[in-house]
């Protein structure tokens, strides 16, 4: 799909090379004019004084040396102060209906990261109770990103870490234990910074249903362990059983515990010390992350003896690197602006490669209801659930609104919106050209065309430019995900969609002379195949029907 790109990149290197330029640059654009072309570059501008001083005069220059293969591009041109337009050839255009009928569900994948392992943590929620619309958020771009990797050839695993070891395990443990107490009539105080949502009692009243009152005379301590063992269990559950609902599996869930097991970080503390990063002030050890790029430094060990949070996380960001990725990517909610460079800082401190490790911060999640802010769940307490939202605007329409905008962007998500049936709802704009290609199908009663088809028939402007649409699928791929961002994959949706409904009302399909009207057939199951390519990496159904 990008043969054309990689053909002019060549060829433009080349021949800088045999006019005199030692290192060429060559960066090739999309014009921001389809008038201009395909193809756009500047490589006269940035070596004019090398190419004699005048960029236009060097332009031209490079055109009367450079070889350029006809079949891909057809013309091209100098322009303004010495930019270099190129235009495709229409059999290229042609070739990438050719490519979407050959490889169906493959269309747009390729190995270019073939030799990368990356590792991509996210949602990552306390198991204190149902998951919320940020971690819906973090679960829709962290899945997509995944997707979007592995349709460039990379080994990318995705991973969920269960903080089921500390401090607010144990205030779970004390709050399931008082709602437990209380529905067997006993009065008992939820802990001070413990759970109070309407969710607690519900499991509270499940406990009872099963178990009566066999753990109402348990010692404290072990009625705390005893509830909070079965809370982890009982909230990882729910929160496994809705993230599959939403099309997010993970590659592996880890558990905090496994790194206490294997005394993790008790070995990363030692390993600190020993890297001469750790002091003592007040009888708290702190580690020096100011010696490796951070503001401040961090308490890892408290002065009686116990691990701050942060030391846990350092072990597992270890054990992440001991599993050999080439990127470790985190996405984490807006609250956590501290932890990148604090983080960085540690892995330097340990001696690696602080630049492997990057940190996505998603923003804010404003849920809206004809116009204004919805209310706080009451059986959640403080938080709005994920898979109240999923029950209410399906699967589809969250996956695809919690991607409309960058991460670094709060979202506005529109419930009455992404309810809507009509063009206004993004998602359901794109289904319907999905559908309405498929109604074609239905309507001519013809099967799908094969790669076989004769495409020459393809010269109106629409048609072509529904092809160029096509061949950016690659491009946005490796934008998204070289970006570490999604949101460029609803855009070019979008914008596919658009081009198809324009194709749809200007150009007849089943009335046409048989060879015009196979060659539309495969333009329109070409454009098929790439919406459902496009919305399967997004996590989104296809439907045949609307």
């Amino acid at each position: 799909m990008r043969r054309a790109h990689r053909h002019v990149a060549a060829a433009f290197e080349g021949t800088l090379k045999s006019l005199g330029v030692a290192q060429p640059r060559v960066i090739l654009e999309k014009p921001r004019d389809p008038n201009h072309g395909d193809i756009a570059c500047n490589a006269a501008m940035v070596h004019a004084k090398e190419l004699g001083g005048n960029p236009r005069a060097a332009a031209e220059n490079i055109l009367n040396q450079i070889a350029l293969d006809r079949r891909l591009i057809a013309s091209e041109s100098v322009a303004g102060p010495g930019f270099i337009n190129f235009f495709f050839a229409t059999p290229y255009l042609h070739s990438i209906a050719t490519d979407a009928l050959q490889n169906e569900s493959a269309f747009g994948d390729c190995d270019e990261l073939k030799d990368r392992k990356i590792l991509l943590e996210f949602v990552s929620a306390n198991p204190s109770g149902p998951l919320n619309i940020v971690s819906a958020r973090a679960a829709a771009v962290g899945d997509t990103l995944c997707r979007m990797f592995r349709a460039r050839g990379a080994a990318s695993d995705s991973e969920f870490y269960v903080n089921d070891a500390g401090n607010q395990i144990r205030l779970l443990g004390e709050s399931v234990r008082a709602r437990y107490e209380n529905e067997l009539g006993f009065a008992a105080d939820i802990p001070e910074g413990g759970y109070h949502g309407e969710y607690l009692t519900e499991y509270a009243r499940e406990l009872v249903a099963e178990y009566g009152n066999r753990f109402h005379n348990l010692r404290l301590d072990e009625a705390v362990r005893e509830f909070s063992s079965r809370a982890v269990q009982h909230f990882v559950g729910l929160q496994r059983h809705v993230l599959a609902g939403f099309h997010v599996e993970f590659t592996r869930w880890f558990f905090e515990n496994e790194l206490r097991e294997n005394k993790a970080e008790t070995t990363v503390l030692e390993d600190l010390e020993k890297s001469g990063a750790v002091y003592e002030k007040d009888g708290a050890k702190y580690l020096e992350t100011t010696r490796f790029g951070d503001t401040q430094d961090w308490v890892v060990m408290t002065s009686d003896g116990r691990p701050t949070y942060f030391l846990p996380d350092i072990a597992y960001h270890a054990n992440k690197y001991d599993r050999g990725y080439d990127s470790i990517i985190n996405i984490l909610g807006p609250d956590h602006h501290t932890f990148p460079s604090r983080m960085r800082a540690a892995m330097r401190a340990l001696g690696r490669d602080a630049e492997r490790l990057e940190v996505i911060l998603l923003q804010h999640v404003t849920l809206l209801r004809d116009g204004e802010p919805v209310k706080m769940s009451k059986r959640a307490g403080q938080i709005i659930e994920m898979k109240e939202l999923i029950e209410e605007v399906g699967v589809d329409a969250a996956r695809y609104f919690f991607l409309l905008r960058r991460t670094s962007t709060p979202l506005d998500f529109d419930i009455e919106l992404a309810k809507r049936q009509t063009d206004e709802n993004p998602v359901f704009y794109v289904q319907y050209a999905h559908a309405r290609i498929e109604s074609i199908f239905r309507k001519g009663n013809v099967p799908y065309p094969d790669a076989t088809t004769d495409l020459n028939p393809l010269n109106a402007p629409e048609e072509l430019d529904l092809l160029r649409r096509l061949r950016e699928l690659q491009d946005v791929i490796a934008e998204t995900t070289a970006s570490r961002d999604p949101h460029g994959i609803t855009v070019w949706l979008r914008d596919l969609a658009t081009q198809f409904h324009k194709f749809y009302h200007n150009c007849r399909v089943l009335t046409e002379p048989q060879d015009l009207q196979a060659a539309r057939l495969a333009l329109c199951r070409a454009t098929q195949i790439g919406l459902q390519k496009g919305l399967s990496l997004c996590g989104v159904s296809a439907p045949k029907e609307m």
